[in-house]
């Protein structure tokens, strides 16, 4: 069996193999690639276009994201699952969630959006993160005044480092907003690899914070763990 995560921006896929966990991961449009060859009824889907797939049986998001997360820390209390279109944040106490609305400033888009204004790859915001010596004001939530919003600090002596560091400021700031009060916080979704984000989401959040191993897979992983 696999567990197929066909996300917004990324289609990722889980198997177990001699007890270790094993993954690929593919954009969303490429999907068909990873599940070349493989019989519908061996696939567990989750994800935005889940259904656009052959498959044994399929789940939401939101009940993935708990069984994956539960693997790697079964005491979770909140989860928050960053992706390319919106963010979740998931009570899993009393199952209660939250989702953004696509056009803020705490989307994995988002920051797509802020890497190509400065033509740099998306991979690069969080070491530039870590180089900036000041953290400028952003306070939009909204993607393109929040652009504005930077080009602002730019032109008033702010380098492209701090514009970059208040800009994920002013992510984790938008996501902090919708975290309930909790001991421990895991984040997963591919957002998480950024390292300037999960900085500034720590040092505003001043809780514990954790992360999986491979926070992008976790969705998908849940889907095989939900059926196993």
């Amino acid at each position: 069996m696999i567990g197929l995560d066909l996300g917004s921006t990324a289609a990722k896929m889980v198997w177990i193999e001699s007890g270790e966990i094993k993954f690929r991961i593919t954009p969303a449009h490429n999907w068909k690639e990873l599940v070349e060859g493989i019989d519908g009824d061996e696939i567990i889907s989750t994800g935005y276009f889940r259904n656009s797939v052959p498959h044994r049986a399929s789940l939401t998001e939101l009940t993935a994201a708990v069984y994956g997360v539960r693997h790697y820390f079964p005491d979770a209390e909140v989860i928050v699952d960053i992706g390319g279109q919106d963010t979740k944040v998931i009570d899993v106490r009393n199952n209660n969630f939250i989702i953004n609305d696509k056009c803020s400033a705490g989307t994995g888009a988002f920051l797509e959006f802020v890497a190509n204004y400065f033509r740099i790859g998306l991979e690069e915001l969080g070491p530039m993160h870590l180089n900036a010596r000041r953290i400028p004001d952003i306070n939009n939530t909204c993607g393109v005044f929040a652009l504005s919003e930077m080009i602002s600090q730019l032109v008033g002596g702010y380098s492209k480092e701090e514009v970059i560091a208040g800009m994920h400021y002013a992510f984790a700031r938008r996501i902090s907003h919708m975290v309930p009060e909790a001991r421990s916080i895991v984040l997963i979704g591919g957002t998480v690899k950024n390292e300037g984000m999960v900085a500034a989401l720590r040092n505003i959040l001043e809780k514990e914070v954790l992360i999986p191993d491979e926070p992008q897979i976790i969705n998908a992983l849940g889907a095989l763990e939900y059926y196993s």
